[in-house]
């Protein structure tokens, strides 16, 4: 059992890095190309989205140093 479940994984790593290396047909817009182009928008959101939830929690949460006293 735990070979047949062992060589799913192998099979399914093999098949994500060779899609990697895949190009893509049918792009609509030239961003899409580029191969790069959703790394870097994932990683500006995620910056986008700290920022955003910094703000909010010092906006929103952060209490005064005597609030409970």
């Amino acid at each position: 059992m735990f070979w047949k479940n062992r060589k799913m994984l192998v099979s399914a790593i093999v098949i994500l890095v060779l899609s990697f290396f895949t190009p893509t047909s049918g792009a609509h817009f030239f961003w899409e190309k580029l191969p790069v182009f959703y790394a870097l928008f994932g990683f500006a959101g995620c910056i986008v989205l700290i920022i955003i939830s910094k703000a909010l929690g010092k906006f929103f949460i952060k209490r005064d140093e005597n609030y409970y006293e």
